[in-house]
């Protein structure tokens, strides 16, 4: 029997390798199913709530979100899945930098940023504070990746063994899971604030309550996603640094989807629903569910446990799709 010209050692980090490489496939391809699953189920939700109603800045970053995503996993799980058995430097560095381009402008935070400024009424002191924060995280992460790029292109190629397009992964490169990171802990601080000074009235509120419930369903889903990351890329081998990568991008996309569905699922309900003030503060209220998203709640009220029926307000004169009821 000929003996082979790899040393054991060699042979065993080979397999380890393989094995790690598949394991990351797995996992990617798992997210990658139920991402489109998610896709059928809420389908008929899209129509209805999405393309049947005018479009607006969260309805483009919705469509953009929702078939964006897949086409990237999905050329992913082609250059990662180890189908193509040869693909060009080209294609391979396109690959990644189109990735990390994905990565800078993923639009998932702008959600939690509208969603605030929903809840808070665009006061001048949020707007500032979110918008610097937003281009600290956009310039931060930017810097990271590009640097990352720079100082590791040389070493993008064609991993014929594996199938797959290999980059060596630069120790700092972890660094860009932080500033979204920072980001969405300040989003989520603001939106328990309000929550806090909301407290049991927003069970009679749908939408308020739609925008705190899911605020906190999307923050959970983000940290676990980012920490994950971040400790797969710190502490796991080279061969492992996909492991969550791409199947918390699908589930961040499905809970984005989710959420921009669900408010919009209570466009019905809030036309008829009752808006309570709350202790301490009352409500600004846009009865659109446009306005929900991109406009806001303000807590300026005098007085404690008052009610106003919306279609009481219509009957008054105002319009019960567009209205804005200070209280």
């Amino acid at each position: 029997m000929p003996a082979t010209p790899y040393s054991p050692e060699l042979l065993a980090n080979m397999e380890t390798a393989m094995h790690d490489v598949r394991l990351c496939i797995v996992l990617s391809v798992v997210g990658f199913a139920l991402l489109i699953y998610d896709h059928l189920l809420t389908f008929a939700d899209e129509v209805q709530y999405i393309w049947k109603t005018k479009k607006s800045p969260v309805v483009i970053m919705f469509l953009l979100n929702r078939y964006i995503t897949p086409i990237v996993l999905a050329i992913d799980l082609y250059d990662k899945g180890g189908i193509a058995t040869y693909s060009s430097h080209t294609f391979c560095v396109t690959c990644y930098a189109g990735k990390s381009r994905v990565i800078v402008f993923d639009r998932h935070a702008d959600y939690m940023h509208h969603q605030v400024m929903a809840i808070w009424g665009r006061p001048r002191w949020i707007v500032v504070l979110l918008c610097s924060l937003w281009l600290a995280y956009f310039c931060t992460t930017l810097g990271i990746l590009l640097a990352s790029l720079f100082t590791k292109a040389h070493t993008v190629h064609f991993e014929p063994l594996l199938k797959v397009c290999y980059l060596t992964i630069a120790p700092f490169l972890w660094g860009c899971w932080v500033p979204p990171l920072i980001l969405e802990i300040v989003l989520f601080g603001l939106l328990c604030v309000q929550a806090f000074q909301a407290g049991k009235f927003t069970a009679r509120m749908p939408i308020i309550h739609v925008l705190f419930r899911d605020g906190a369903l999307h923050f959970a889903v983000i940290f676990a996603c980012s920490v994950f990351n971040m400790i797969t890329w710190i502490v796991a081998p080279p061969t492992l640094v996909a492991l969550a990568k791409y199947f918390g991008i699908a589930m961040v996309n499905v809970m984005i989807s989710r959420l921009v569905l669900n408010l919009r699922s209570c466009r019905a309900d809030s036309r008829t629903q009752h808006f309570v003030i709350t202790p301490g503060g009352g409500i600004q209220v846009h009865i659109s569910v446009d306005e929900v998203e991109l406009g806001g709640a303000t807590w300026k009220s005098k007085d404690r446990d008052q009610e106003l029926d919306a279609e009481a307000a219509s009957r008054a004169g105002a319009s019960p799709s567009r209205s804005v009821f200070n209280f």
